[in-house]
Formats: C-alpha cells, structure tokens, sequence
C-alpha cells in the first residue's frame, strides 16, 4: 500500500508544562482508515490541526501526497489544503447559520474554483447542481437544499458537513469525533455512509474518536494516544491480541464491543 500520510516524530507544546504530543510517529496508506483514539486531553485534536496546517508542530515532519506539509505557508498552504477536508464533531458550529444548505455544501469549491472532481464534472456549471449531486452521494433530497442548519436534524446536518468534506474529492479525509454529539441510532447511519463513501472514492481517513467501538468498525488500523504519547499502533484484527499495552487493555474492556 502506498503511503499518503507520513507523521515523523511530531512534537507540540503550548508552554514548559503543556505538552501536547511528544514524538508521535504514524502513517496512512492510501485508501487505507487509521482510527486515532485516545482520553480527552490526549492530544488528538493538536495532531488534526497540525495534519491540517492551522498550527505548526514544535518539531518533527508531516508529509501529505509526497509534499512537506509543516514547511508550507501563504499560497502553498492554501493549494495543498484542498486535499485534505475535515469533518468536525459539532455540525451545528461548523455550518454557516446564514447560509442556505446548497451554498454551504459548496463553499469549498467556490475556494477551489479550480478543482472539479470527476463525480461533479457533468454538473460543473451549475452550482446548484453540484450541491443537489453533493446531498444526492450522503443520502439527502434536493427538498434541503434551501432550507438552513437549523432546520435540519443533527443526522442531517452532519450528512451535509460530509457532503462538503467530499466536494473537494480530498484524498485525506480527517473525521474528528464524527458521530459523538448524535443519538446512538444515527451514529450507526453515519459511520455506515462514511465507510460507503471512503470504498467508492477510495479516500484516506483519520478517524479521531474516544469510541473504541466506533473506530474498530471502521479502521484498518489503530492508533492510541496517552498523555501526548502514541502507546499503541496495531491492526484491527489484533484488537484483542495479548501483545496489546494495559491501557488499550482498559479502553477494550471500557467499550461495547
């Protein structure tokens, strides 16, 4: 499998007594979904930002489709984003309210009006389009397209944070806590469409999460973090395996598995 991410010895610390992550190392094939998880506090959501470019790490590398990502600024920054979207876990804070459904949906591409994914080539000139065949891909109708975030359920509103995610066609896909702030029955329905969605586009993931549950449903692999420190990198079918460290131990016991 050909690596598209490669983390080297990342570190972050936001003062003398705050660190963050130290040495964190890890990558992700392409195609392939690697599950993040790990307590609050552990340092997941520093590693998105880093991965993402909105912070910089103290040391250490991050390497995206060949591509020195941590060097990049300006310009080159902006460029090398659109291959990587995120999907955070709160739909609602990260949908416009005053932005109806198709605008929202397509925001990424009015950045990028260069890109035009294949999926979205016969629809190019209409954005309207584009956004009905964005809702179409996460199992919503064109009834949506006008209506607000508000107006939708938190299913429907993640759907269409996914939606944008996918406008882009990245080929890294960050899932930060995707499904933690919907009901238990509508978690299954999003994990689903994500898993869907990541076999016919054959994205990457990061799949960031404290659900163990989760992340074993929908990852080839499994990263653990503690404090900052990766203490655990396995396949899923080794889950359960004796070789695994006390505190993945803990988190198996502690999930519905």
């Amino acid at each position: 499998m050909k690596t598209l991410l490669e983390v080297k010895q990342i570190s972050k610390s936001y003062s003398a007594d705050v660190k963050a992550l130290t040495d964190i190392s890890f990558t992700v094939g392409e195609g392939e979904c690697l599950g993040l998880v790990g307590e609050s506090g552990s340092g997941k959501s520093t590693l998105a930002k880093l991965i993402l470019g909105l912070e910089r790490p103290d040391r250490g590398e991050i390497i995206l489709n060949g591509v020195h990502f941590h060097t990049l600024k300006g310009r080159s920054l902006r460029d090398a984003r659109k291959h990587v979207q995120v999907v955070f876990q709160d739909p609602t804070a990260s949908l416009n309210p005053r932005l109806p459904i198709w605008k929202a949906v397509i925001e990424p591409l009015e950045n990028y009006p260069d890109v035009t994914p294949a999926f979205l080539s016969e629809v190019r000139n209409s954005k309207r389009e584009m956004a009905a065949v964005l809702l179409d891909r996460v199992g919503l109708g064109q009834e949506l397209l006008d209506r607000y975030p508000h107006q939708l359920s938190g299913g429907q509103r993640q759907r269409v944070a996914i939606a944008r995610g996918l406008s882009l066609q990245p080929k890294l896909l960050i899932c930060d806590e995707p499904t933690s702030s919907l009901d238990v029955s509508i978690q299954a329905q999003i994990l689903n469409l994500l898993k869907e969605l990541r076999n016919e586009f054959n994205m990457s993931y990061l799949l960031i999460s404290h659900d163990m549950a989760s992340v074993r449903f929908m990852s080839d692999r499994i990263a653990v973090l503690k404090n900052g420190n990766l203490v655990d990198l396995f396949t899923s079918e080794e889950l359960f395996s004796s070789e695994r460290q006390v505190y993945t131990r803990q988190m198996v016991e502690a999930a519905v598995l």
